[in-house]
């Protein structure tokens, strides 16, 4: 498998978080399209350091997938390794949240707010097919 295979799974990974990046912000204008703002966030950070974190995430999504569609990473098995099962622990987490909130913690916020959850499922699911595609690819040409 080379690099460029991978990288139209990373791109819509990443296309699916700048919508969530893009939609709480835009739910204060299209509130009748887009769920509550509210409803984007579980209520841990202050929207201010949110978005700044979130944006810091979409620049390593894009910057690691646009590494992959110019085959310009090399694969790294250990660091594949390492996403493989810090993405898993946390894609497990994340799945037992969404559970949990449809369930017997629906009335913690944190909990019962799905569409935090579902989004952080998509950053797992970045780094499975990161830490996959880094076990499983042929080197591209340039080191790290």
């Amino acid at each position: 498998m080379s690099t460029r295979s991978c990288a139209w799974a990373l791109w819509l990974l990443t296309g699916l978080f700048a919508f969530r990046v893009a939609a709480q912000p835009a739910a204060l204008v299209f509130d009748r399209l887009l769920p509550p703002f509210n409803s984007w966030d579980g209520g841990v950070l202050p929207y201010p350091v949110l978005l700044v974190t979130q944006l810091v995430i979409l620049g390593w999504l894009a910057r690691t997938a646009w590494r992959f569609s110019t085959g310009s990473v090399t694969s790294r098995p250990s660091i594949g390794r390492a996403a493989l099962a810090f993405g898993g622990v946390y894609f497990a987490v994340m799945f037992l949240r969404l559970l949990l909130g449809a369930t017997v913690l629906s009335d913690v916020r944190w909990f019962a707010s799905p569409l935090p959850a579902f989004f952080h499922l998509v950053l797992a699911t970045y780094l499975l097919m990161y830490g996959y595609c880094h076990v499983h690819t042929v080197s591209g040409n340039a080191s790290r």
